[in-house]
């Protein structure tokens, strides 16, 4: 008997302009090298996190964000929390224990809910207020700005050129969002996003460019645009390649409008195309080869270079590798 196995694959070109994704069946044929890897440790956050310094550039670990209780799971934590550039550490936030089960840590300028699968709260609920972070004072160009993100390491995806497909997958919901435009707004300078990156990376320890990567997003919210505008770019921070399609390549529904929005994709096309990119800007330079490529790390979460009150929630993240039969 053949089995199927539900993955979304994008029906579309590559690059035509985005577009909704399309439910396909990639057939299984019970070989444990074709069935679904999942990428993604802990998806629902139970075993908390490990939170780094404010400092930006070196991943110091000052506190773990972590819990007892029916919704926390045994273990270190798997993902952990950046507040680069922040003034307002979460390193002294107590957990708050609900009814629900639903924890949460907060202080003036953060907020960080963790709630069970199925509850109101699940799966994880970011926010800033970043009026606390800023006060009176408006960005300048060439000024770091607070984040608050979620990370992980990927363990286990096998290289591009063994794969046939990267099935992507999260639920996401705006819960809150005030703007407070300084004086002198640009929309270059001052606006509140909520992003997904992965690396794709060199991992062939024999290669030349070991350890190289680019950054690949999906662009979940921007209280800029109703849908978030195509990005590819160099990163100033990493000098990496940043290559994000616009949101209408994930979903065809818009955050801004309050309600749950499914974003989802083949993201190997996608990885693909950001080392074709790459490599036609002059970035990954060692090496050419998409074998030496696989997706190494994720992160999720807020940059906020304006003046905003902002809360986004998201259940049910997934990234599965199905690898090419015979492989």
């Amino acid at each position: 008997m053949i089995k199927w196995t539900s993955i979304w694959l994008f029906a579309a070109p590559l690059l035509a302009g985005g577009g909704a994704a399309r439910l396909y069946a990639v057939e299984d044929h019970s070989a444990p090298s074709s069935r679904p890897i999942e990428l993604i440790r802990d998806p629902h956050f139970a075993r908390g996190f490990q939170l780094y310094d404010p400092a930006p550039g070196k991943k110091t670990v000052v506190a773990s964000l972590t819990w007892d209780g029916p919704s926390a799971a045994t273990g270190d934590p798997i993902w952990g929390m950046a507040q680069w550039s922040s003034k307002h550490s979460l390193a002294g936030a107590k957990a708050e224990r609900l009814a629900s089960g639903t924890v949460r840590f907060a202080n003036v300028a953060k907020t960080v809910i963790v709630g069970p699968p199925g509850s109101d709260d699940a799966d994880l609920v970011l926010g800033m207020d970043s009026r606390q972070e800023w006060g009176d004072h408006a960005r300048q160009k060439n000024e770091k700005w607070p984040h608050l993100l979620v990370e992980q390491r990927l363990e286990g995806c096998p290289p591009l050129t063994q794969l046939a497909a990267l099935g992507f997958h999260v639920e996401a919901r705006l819960r809150h969002a005030e703007q407070f435009p300084p004086p002198g707004y640009d929309r270059q300078l001052h606006a509140a996003h909520f992003l997904i990156h992965f690396t794709v990376q060199n991992l062939n320890k024999a290669s030349k460019g070991f350890g190289d990567f680019l950054w690949l997003g999906v662009p979940v919210y921007d209280d800029r645009d109703r849908v978030p505008r195509k990005h590819v770019a160099g990163d100033a921070a990493s000098g990496k390649l940043i290559y994000c399609l616009a949101g209408d390549a994930f979903t065809s529904d818009s955050l801004q409008d309050g309600r749950w929005v499914t974003l989802e994709r083949d993201m190997l096309p996608l990885a693909l195309a950001g080392l074709r990119e790459a490599r036609n800007r002059g970035f990954l330079k060692g090496s050419q080869d998409p074998s030496d490529y696989r997706l190494g790390s994720m992160n999720m979460g807020w940059e906020v270079t304006g003046i905003n009150k902002i809360e986004l929630q998201v259940r049910n993240l997934s990234l599965r590798a199905i690898k090419t039969d015979g492989e």
